[in-house]
This record gives structure tokens, C-alpha cells and sequence, in this order.
């Protein structure tokens, strides 16, 4: 569906410019059960107590003076490998803090290669390093780490599932995303808008639109006041063939006062056109271009006439089709025009209509609007003026028995005229 594969690309645009994780830290808490530790660890007290020292100093931004203690420290000989995952460990962190992503990455692989940290140490680790390739576009790595990460973790919290479903969206592996982008949304008693947002692309991207609708129902009762996820609701609905859903939704959000845009706009006129309800319909454009919301065209004035003629207000269709064929690079609506004023007998504005729609029609159109041009000249007896019409009219092949057939009822009312006019000449003799 048109509408929302636009969205989804965009989405998807939105969500590889603005990934961002934030990254677990080490604590005061953790650096000192590593020293407490220390003897069961291997990590030995001096060691313990310059990382302690480090974490200070990075506490108080001052992370260059925390890095030289670092880069001090792993120049010492023999040192054990859990101290050099700690090492390594932390000056990851240290980079992280001043925006050296890449080089934050190789210190974490350096730690995990070390094979030599507890096994929630390991698996923080893990994840922090699944974000930073993820925010690096190293989605290959960030997936398997992931998946190395849930092999381990007995609770996998819903940041996880949907971190996953992000690094699967960013490959296009859409059917894969679907299980932990659920998972983020079913798990969480309040899911966040970007999680129920990366549902939606996930779905729309497989074409399972019911699943598109509930996503968006979710999303708008997350967030009520944005009129995007109404229209997409009510797109998604009209193409699932449920048109009075999509006539409520979109009403909903005309009620709020969300509906602004042109396209919106009209949207809603045409479910309420299709929904039998024109005189509503002809309301909302009406309204629309008169508030400059909706842009006076040919087509948003061909609707209002459209939608007045079906409400059967024939009188107040008649302007808003003539500003539409003024506008209109065809002579279509000029046409109707006329025809609307020959049913009431107004041939003087039915011809004047019907000579603008000559202007515009197309050659195949020109012998009906001949035809019909002939026919309101008639009305208005000016029989010489029709017979030459209608003689115009006879060149093509389509009209020409109706005009043959014009042409006798002319001769006929010429005659009875001339004869009316001859009995009030001797009358007045």
C-alpha cells in the first residue's frame, strides 16, 4: 500500500539516524566487589585500587587524567589476564564517555578475548558492545553478539528484544524482527512509541496490515495528539476494506482538531462521499478552502460539487462546478455545467457553459458538446444558430443519429413558430 510503504521508508530512515543507546557504566559498587574480590578474582589490590581511582576522576569528567592512570596501568609486566579484561574493560568505558566509539570497541573485544571476566560482567559487556556496532552500522557483529547474549541471559528484559529487532530491521531481515519486536512491545506494561513504531515498520514491510491497524491503534493510544498515526490508521483500514472504521478514525481525529493538511483533508471528504454521508463531505471541503487548509483546485471543487449533487443540493452544486471547470484543463466540468442548466431550462447559461467546454474538450468531445450546444440554442429558439450546431454535430459518427433526429424536431418547431408568429401578425392586422 502506497501510504504506508512511504512511511515505512522513512521510518526506517529515522530509526538508522537516530539510534542511540545509552551504555552501561561501571560503579563505584562494581569496582569495589572487584576488590573485595580481588584474591578470588585474580585481580590484585594495587590494581583494584588505580581502576578505583580512574573511576573518580571519570566521575568528575576529567577523563584524560582517568585514561593516563589506565594507560599507566597496563604497562606493567605480568599482569594476570582478569586484570587485563578489567584494563581493557575499562578503558572502553572511559572512551565511550569521550565519544571514541570505534576505539571503545576494540578495548571491549580486547576484555571478551581475555575470557577472564564474571559472567555478568561478561554480559554487560556484551551488550554494551551490541549497542556501539549497532550505533556504528556493524549490524553482522552487534546480531551475534546479541544472540550470544540471550543464549546467556535467564531474563531478557524488553530493551533487549527490541535492540535485537533493531539490528534485524537494519539488515531487512523484516520476517526475523517480528518475533523480538512483539516481544518488546508484550513485555513491557507501557511500551515506548519508537518500540511500537519499529512494530509497524516491521509489519508493513511483510504486508500483514491487520497486525499494521493493531500496532497503530497502540500507538495512538500512546500518543493521541499525533495526527499521523490516525491517517495511517485510516489508510491501513480503507485498504483492508473497512471503510466505516476508517470513516471513525479519521472523524476522531477531525474532532481533535488534528486534521490541517490538504491530503488529510480530502482524505476524509472521500470516505464520507463513499460512506453516503455528501452533504458532511461537501461541509469538511467546503470549510477546508475556505480556511486555505485544502488548495481551490479543480479537483477539491469537483469533489464539493460532487459530493453537493449527491446530497441532492443541486443549486448550491452549480458554483463550486464552474470554478472547477475554470480551473480544470479539460472541458469536463463545463460540460456538466451545461447539462445541469438545460434540466432546469436555462439555456442562455448552458450555452455559455457548454461554449467554454467546447474550448477545452477534447476532438473526440467536440461533436457532443456540438450536440448539446445545438440543444439549449433550440430552447432558447434560435433556430438558425442550433440548425448549425447540429449540422457541426453531424460530422461525427457517434452523435450523428441524435443530431439528425434534432434536426427534424427543429425543422418541426421552426414551422410551428413561424405559423405562431404569422396567426400574431394578422392578429395585430
Amino acid at each position: 500500500m502506497e501510504v504506508v510503504t512511504r512511511w515505512n521508508r522513512s521510518k526506517l530512515a529515522l530509526c538508522a539516524i537516530g539510534l542511540v543507546f545509552s551504555l552501561a557504566t561501571l560503579s563505584p559498587d562494581a569496582l569495589a566487589a572487584d576488590d573485595a574480590k580481588s584474591k578470588s578474582t585474580g585481580i590484585s589490590k594495587p590494581v583494584a585500587e588505580k581502576l578505583m581511582a580512574a573511576y573518580e576522576l571519570m566521575e568528575a569528567d576529567k577523563l584524560d587524567a582517568s585514561l593516563a592512570i589506565v594507560d599507566e596501568l597496563a604497562k606493567r609486566r605480568k599482569l594476570r589476564a582478569p586484570e587485563l579484561a578489567q584494563i581493557h574493560r575499562f578503558r572502553g568505558y572511559i572512551l565511550v564517555n569521550k565519544g571514541m566509539t570505534e576505539q571503545a570497541a576494540a578495548e571491549f573485544e580486547k576484555s571478551l578475548a581475555q575470557k577472564a571476566l564474571d559472567p555478568g560482567a561478561e554480559q554487560v559487556m556484551m551488550y554494551s558492545l551490541a549497542q556501539i556496532y549497532t550505533q556504528l552500522g556493524k549490524y553482522d557483529r552487534a546480531l551475534a553478539l546479541m544472540d550470544t547474549w540471550f543464549a546467556a541471559e535467564e531474563n531478557p528484559k524488553p530493551d533487549a528484544y527490541y535492540l535485537k529487532a533493531m539490528i534485524l530491521v537494519q539488515q531487512e531481515d523484516f520476517k526475523a524482527a517480528v518475533e523480538p519486536a512483539r516481544k518488546a512491545v508484550e513485555l513491557s506494561e507501557q511500551p515506548r512509541e519508537s518500540w511500537l513504531q519499529l512494530l509497524v515498520v516491521v509489519y508493513s514491510q511483510l504486508r500483514d496490515y491487520p497486525n499494521v491497524a493493531t500496532a497503530l491503534e497502540r500507538l495512538i493510544a500512546v500518543s493521541p495528539g499525533k495526527q499521523q498515526y490516525w491517517v495511517q490508521l485510516a489508510a491501513v483500514q480503507k485498504h483492508l476494506d473497512r471503510e466505516a472504521k476508517a470513516l471513525a478514525t479519521m472523524q476522531l481525529a477531525y474532532g481533535a482538531d488534528l486534521l490541517h493538511e490538504d491530503k488529510e483533508l480530502r482524505q476524509l471528504a472521500r470516505l464520507l462521499f463513499l460512506r453516503q454521508q455528501p452533504y458532511e463531505c461537501a461541509e469538511v471541503i467546503e470549510d477546508a478552502i475556505a480556511s486555505g487548509a485544502v488548495k481551490a483546485d479543480a479537483e477539491s471543487y469537483r469533489l464539493m460539487s460532487n459530493c453537493y449533487l449527491a446530497a441532492r443540493e443541486n443549486e448550491r452544486a452549480l458554483e463550486p462546478l464552474a470554478k472547477a471547470g475554470e480551473l480544470a484543463t479539460d472541458g469536463d466540468m463545463y460540460m456538466l455545467l451545461g447539462q445541469m442548466y438545460l434540466q432546469r431550462e436555462r439555456f442562455g447559461p448552458a450555452v455559455q457553459a457548454l461554449e467554454k467546454a467546447l474550448e477545452k474538450s477534447k476532438p473526440e468531445q467536440r461533436g457532443s458538446v456540438h450536440l448539446l450546444i445545438g440543444v439549449a440554442q433550440l430552447g432558447s429558439e434560435r433556430f438558425e444558430e442550433a440548425e448549425r450546431s447540429f449540422r457541426v454535430a453531424e460530422d461525427d459518427a457517434k452523435v450523428r443519429r441524435a443530431a439528425e433526429s434534432y434536426l427534424r424536431f427543429l425543422k418541426e418547431q421552426r414551422a410551428r413558430h413561424e405559423q405562431q408568429q404569422a396567426q400574431r401578425g394578422a392578429s395585430r392586422g
